[in-house]
């Protein structure tokens, strides 16, 4: 009796349709990616004769001041006191640290010299003034 031998081939992955499913899930997570944005406090900042757009955002921190005296730092409301902690973090964190302050034109400057004290306290000695910016000055 004559034994046959079956020749097995190995089993394939169709590639076919590779490039179609690579491009259905980069479509996929486009759409349901969220970017952070941050909303911070509402705030009318005032406006300057001379000013500078900072196009780099990196390595800025956001510390938001609104007429109600309410201070934001990336989202958070915190007190004076606590600006000097989160800020102190941050700083210990990235020396390379820029504070961002956006400070209502109707806020007193008592209450943005505070936090001006506070950053210094914290160590963050990196400051920017955000202000209204105006095509054309």
């Amino acid at each position: 009796m004559r034994k046959f031998t079956l020749k097995r081939s190995e089993p394939e992955i169709p590639t076919a349709s590779t490039a179609d499913i690579a491009f259905l899930l980069i479509i996929f997570f486009m759409l349901t990616t969220v970017l952070r944005t941050e909303y911070g406090l509402k705030v009318n900042p005032p406006s300057a004769e001379s000013t500078e757009r900072i196009l780099k955002r990196k390595n800025i921190v956001h510390i938001w001041i609104d007429k109600n005296r309410r201070i934001s730092v990336d989202d958070n409301l915190l007190e004076v006191s606590g600006v000097t902690t989160v800020i102190g973090q941050k700083v210990l964190d990235n020396p390379e640290l820029i504070s961002e302050v956006l400070a209502d034109k109707e806020v007193d400057y008592g209450r943005v010299n505070d936090v001006l004290e506070a950053l210094k306290e914290a160590g963050a000695f990196k400051i920017l003034f955000a202000t209204e910016y105006e095509e054309g000055g």
